[in-house]
């Protein structure tokens, strides 16, 4: 008379939990938590990521950059040639490639203290009188002073990039009195 066991062995288990570990590791990265708000959070912080990374490369590298926002998405320029006689031109791919903003989103932005009409990327032409909104100088300024205040039709959740006053630039949640 033979028991017949009934159960699972250790390695049926082993497998189940790998399949399951590799399933839930595909599928939870996917899913928006936080959902708009997290989202339009973490755009303004990888924009305010972006301009500090781009103010120190212009310092340590003795270069100009700048940035061109347009309705749709916004991307860096470096000078190429002489301050006088040189050229904006964009970057191609890296850190400071051209970024489009998450579907939905609503984008204002002030220069000094002025509104200012974005441009859809259709209209933007690159010439030689292509100029950027705001740049980082090598000298470790940032010019002209800017807000960027970015939203999903969400009122109480509209963040904020500015020119800052204590930091170089500064983020947080439009009509906070941090700025």
């Amino acid at each position: 008379m033979r028991h017949r066991q009934s159960g699972f062995s250790l390695l049926e288990l082993i497998v189940v939990i790998a399949i399951m570990a590799t399933v839930t590791g595909v599928v939870v990265p996917r899913i928006n938590f936080g959902g708009d708000k997290k989202q339009i959070r973490t755009e303004a912080t990888r924009l305010a990521e972006l301009f500090r990374r781009a103010s120190d490369e212009s310092i340590f590298k003795n270069a100009q950059l700048g940035i061109i926002f347009t309705d749709s998405d916004y991307q860096f320029l470096k000078l190429e040639g002489g301050n006088r006689d040189g050229k904006w031109v964009q970057f191609e791919d890296g850190t400071f490639r051209k970024r489009e903003w998450p579907e939905d989103f609503e984008v204002e932005l002030e220069i000094a203290g002025v509104s200012v009409v974005l441009e859809s990327p259709e209209d933007l032409k690159f010439d030689e009188k292509t100029r950027p909104q705001v740049m980082m100088l090598s000298n470790g300024e940032i010019m002209p002073d800017f807000k960027i205040i970015i939203d999903k039709g969400l009122l109480d959740d509209r963040w904020k990039v500015a020119t800052g006053v204590d930091e170089l630039i500064e983020l947080g949640i439009d009509g906070e009195d941090s700025f």
